[in-house]
């Protein structure tokens, strides 16, 4: 920058608000240079004049005033972590848009939706989510297999075909007892969609169709939640694109399913 353009940088720096809040004639008596120097520096940065820049820096002082650090603290109170742990979620599904491909969601759902079974794979906090996952679609009628104990779970993927569907859950991409499961339907010609941060690992070697979700466990801050959350959004997508398409009928197995239950609780 020349010396007058970074006179104007840091002038809206140090107070982005009375930057945003003034006109260009305004500026110039504050900064010390022409209003025609402060919208040249604005198209040189390129926006389209100072109207387009004075939105963008609205936006982005509005996003500061949102974004909390999302560390936990001794000293945090309820308001506190409500407040870090909503922003995480936030940005959990921001960061998303920035990895998930469209064309891969896509690929995926047609996969699972035309599976004669799904089998799912995943182990510790995937595991939570894939059990989860297990259950929505065995209530929505589509059939679908998960074991928690690792061992079992392997075994039953090993009969998978290739009419069949494998979803192998590993943040990493390193988890041995995914890995091997994917590896072996693959070797049965099953298709394998893997939901991973690493697009080199083990893992998604062994993949058909590759959801990748963001890196955010290196950090040090509340990033294990980050990436279940990032999982989780991403089982939720897949759900609702497999029960989309059998929507009534899927409906009367969810209200069966119901009123079978319902029965065991006390009137």
């Amino acid at each position: 920058m020349s010396k007058k353009q970074q006179q104007i940088a840091d002038y809206l720096l140090a107070d982005p608000q009375a930057f945003i809040n003034s006109s260009s004639h305004e500026l110039e008596a504050r900064i010390g240079v022409s209003a025609a120097t402060i919208i040249r520096f604005a198209q040189c940065l390129d926006y389209s004049g100072m109207d387009e820049m004075r939105v963008y820096v609205a936006q982005q002082i509005a996003h500061n005033e949102h974004s909390v650090e999302l560390v936990v603290d001794a000293a945090d109170t309820g308001a506190s972590l409500e407040q870090k742990v909503l922003q995480l979620y936030r940005d959990a599904t921001e960061s998303l848009k920035e990895t998930l491909e469209t064309t891969a969601v896509d690929h995926a759902i047609a996969l699972l939706q035309q599976a004669k079974r799904i089998y799912i794979l995943g182990v510790g906090t995937s595991g939570l989510v894939a059990y989860d996952l297990y259950h929505r679609l065995n209530r929505y009628g589509k059939p679908t297999v998960y074991e928690t104990d690792a061992h079992m779970n392997l075994e039953f993927v090993s009969q998978s075909t290739p009419d069949d569907v494998v979803l192998a859950i590993s943040y990493s991409g390193l988890t041995k007892e995914v890995v091997l499961g994917a590896q072996s339907a693959q070797s049965r010609h099953t298709p394998v969609i893997s939901l991973t941060s690493d697009g080199k690992s083990p893992l998604a070697q062994a993949t058909d169709v590759a959801l990748m979700i963001p890196q955010t466990e290196h950090l040090v801050r509340l990033a294990a939640l980050a990436s279940r959350a990032h999982t989780q959004i991403v089982c939720d997508i897949l759900f609702a694109g497999v029960v989309k398409v059998a929507l009534p009928k899927m409906q009367q197995t969810s209200i069966a399913t119901n009123q079978l239950v319902s029965k065991l609780k006390i009137q």
